[in-house]
């Protein structure tokens, strides 16, 4: 017998102001105890697992320290699943590949933050660079590794899109422009001797009037202390993250100067330092100039100025390299980490920094009075040696800290609405109440672009308490937040429910769970993160879940195809149908789990089709295609307004195997302005069988 869905539409919204917002919380670095992190390997690089404290000599400024204690962390990464190159043409790699589960935070191993400075890269290292990044996250990720990228020119609420999902790190570099705030320009250095000097009237020479060398020196020093500092503030913010925390700078490096000429640069680079000791983060760095010589170029001008001045500018962009790369190298060591310089294939370098964040020692000593700032008294840095007594074993560990105690904070108590967004935003999973979205891109003149979302709650989590005439009512708040590639928050959407149900109803709700329906509006085309959260009003229980979205800029013509709404029909395929967006939401289409042999509908959108549409659909278990429905063509509607409806239907095997599947849709249309040419458009969305 077939019961009603449980269906609840959103009631009311309402926008969460500013304040309401979560800091990020942050853990607290004992006052009275230095920790450091070291890594310990033998002759032939593995890791030693079976050292005590008594194993471990540490010097602080030269003096020897008692160890305290000394514990091994393992970091049981594994293999990473490089997509394999055999699929077929035209299908990226990562398309078929089922979006990954939510993180537990207690499965994490290890955690990236990849730091594009966008304030330091030339043009041509900006490209290069894209490309090593697209490479490193197709074959170096793991399941359990977390990873962000940020960059050094951009929001600094980067740091929210923290995830596992390949597809949103493909996007947010897919995003990546060269920024014209950038200190180089269109290659790694500049061409020289492009100008003639002038005659000062008094024998002497001057520079000509636009020569602005001054001025891009300052501008040169402020820009990357403008890279430090975003760096400083990353590593702040990845203090309560958890795994193995490193930070990789992709950048052609900065030039260092005297910290009596210009402490500017190097105060940003003793606090980046610092702040890496202070929450357990090795910085690696990544020259993204690749091979660089200082020698002459075709574009380098001789003619001018004479030999001398030739050769002036030649050992200046010889010493500039050096240099920018000795503070790359400084900055990594300082911290545990290393440096890649001189090679050309950065997605290599790439992969020897993620081999190099493993199992490690937390090793802690009790310092003296002196160590710490006290009242009046100027900051010291620290430096600081380990040693291994074992014969046989090297180490590597970061050099030195400031003797600054971290200022203790008292644990604080958030608001309801405050629990809702930090479950929102983290990228961990909040498992009181299971939550799974579905999300659906849609468009519609009068409404615009949105993403249209299917909400499974699990009622067994949530609080059901008597309501008159022996029904019972639940009710809890929903919170939906939008980021885009860069991590900032485009969409807030807060709403609620109250479901007051029949005992039959609240019955079927146990069994089945809820389903939610909401819409929330997108201004501008793009890849999105739609994160959503539910909290109980009645026992404070927390849910979230969070999707990855693209949204096409249907509203100036793109051809492009809404969202699909999967269902499980009663053995007949339609040729047509209602719009996606028209379609009733049930709890099963919210779930999208079935059993083998279930035959299945499934409904779309096709948007600005410039004529008759081909589409085609396939089934595939990761990258492996498990289905294919013949191709059929779509001609669209007088009258359409170039917006139609499509849809149709497929039969899972009768012993389909369990596990997550990929529905996915593929149409073509002629191109308007190249007449051999076709435009494609394609959707996806998964599906368990059970």
């Amino acid at each position: 017998m077939l019961r009603p869905a449980i269906v609840i539409s959103v009631l009311s919204v309402a926008l969460l102001s500013a304040q309401e917002r979560q800091e990020p919380q942050r853990f607290r670095v004992a006052v009275d105890a230095v920790r450091i992190d070291a890594v310990v390997v033998d002759r032939d690089g593995h890791v030693v697992p079976d050292l005590t404290a008594a194993d471990f000599e540490i010097r602080q400024d030269g003096k020897i320290q008692k160890v305290t204690f000394a514990e091994f962390v393992p970091v049981l990464a594994g293999p990473a699943a490089a997509p394999p190159d055999d699929l077929p043409a035209g299908t990226p790699a990562p398309a078929m590949v089922p979006a990954p589960a939510q993180v537990r935070r207690e499965n994490v191993q290890r955690t990236f933050a990849i730091v594009v400075d966008d304030l330091g890269l030339s043009v041509e290292s900006f490209m290069s660079a894209r490309k090593a990044l697209h490479a490193f996250v197709d074959r170096e990720i793991r399941a359990n590794d977390l990873v962000a990228l940020v960059r050094t020119g951009g929001s600094l609420d980067g740091l929210q899109p923290f995830t596992t999902d390949r597809r949103v790190l493909h996007a947010a570099i897919d995003a990546l422009h060269w920024n014209g705030r950038s200190r180089n320009g269109v290659e790694a250095f500049e061409a020289y001797n492009q100008w003639e000097t002038f005659d000062n009237g008094h024998g002497g020479a001057v520079n000509p009037p636009n020569d602005f060398t001054a001025i891009q020196s300052l501008r040169t020093e402020m820009s990357a202390a403008g890279t430090l500092g975003a760096l400083n503030l990353i590593t702040q913010g990845a203090r309560d993250l958890p795994g193995r925390k490193a930070i990789v700078l992709v950048s052609d490096g900065f030039v260092l100067p005297r910290a009596e000429n210009n402490p500017r640069v190097r105060e940003a680079l003793d606090r980046a330092i610092d702040q890496a000791a202070r929450t357990g983060v090795v910085i690696y760095t990544l020259d993204a100039r690749g091979l660089q010589s200082g020698g002459l170029r075709a574009d380098d001008n001789i003619k001018r100025g004479g030999e001398s001045l030739v050769r002036t500018d030649h050992d200046a962009r010889e010493r500039s390299l050096l240099e920018s790369q000795d503070a790359l190298a400084y900055l990594a060591e300082q911290t545990g980490g290393f440096a890649v310089l001189n090679t050309n294939d950065l997605a290599r370098g790439l992969g020897r920094i993620v081999d190099d964040v493993r199992d490690y020692y937390v090793i802690g000593y009790v310092p003296d009075d002196q160590t710490f700032k006290r009242v009046g008294n100027k900051a010291k840095l620290h430096d600081v040696s380990v040693r291994i007594k074992r014969p046989g074993v090297r180490v590597k560990t970061r050099k030195s800290f400031f003797g600054v105690s971290d200022a203790a904070q008292p644990p604080s108590s958030l608001t309801p609405a405050r629990r809702l967004i930090h479950a929102a935003v983290s990228p961990f999973a909040a498992t009181d109440i299971a939550l799974r979205a579905t999300t659906l891109p849609g468009y519609t003149p009068e409404s615009g672009m949105f993403v249209r979302a299917l909400l499974h709650i699990d009622a067994r989590a949530l609080t059901f308490v008597d309501g008159e005439g022996g029904k019972k009512a639940a009710a809890a708040d929903v919170l939906g937040m939008v980021f885009d590639h860069d991590g900032t928050e485009v969409a807030h959407l807060s709403t609620g429910f109250s479901a007051v149900l029949t005992a039959q109803a609240t019955e079927d709700a146990l069994r089945d769970g809820l389903a939610y329906n909401l819409r929330i509006p997108i201004r501008q085309p793009g890849a999105y993160q739609v994160r959503f959260a539910i909290r109980d009003q009645h026992s404070g229980a927390i849910g979230s879940a969070g999707e990855f979205v693209e949204i096409a800029d249907v509203a100036h013509g793109a051809f492009a195809l809404s969202g699909i709404v999967l269902r499980r029909d009663g053995g007949t395929d339609s040729d047509s149908s209602p719009a996606a967006q028209e379609i009733g939401v049930t709890s099963a289409q919210a779930l999208r789990t079935y059993t083998a042999g279930s035959r299945l509908s499934y409904a779309y959108e096709i948007y600005n089709a410039a004529g008759s549409v081909r589409s085609s659909t396939s089934v595939w278990r990761g990258t492996e295609r498990v289905l294919d429905v013949a191709p059929v063509a779509l001609q669209p509607p007088a009258g359409s307004e170039r917006r139609f409806a499509a849809a149709g239907g497929i039969k899972l095997g009768e012993h389909l195997p369990p596990g997550n599947y990929m529905l996915h849709i593929t149409a073509t249309t002629p191109d308007p302005k190249h007449e051999r040419r076709a435009l494609t458009a394609d959707q996806r969305i998964a599906f368990d069988v059970r």
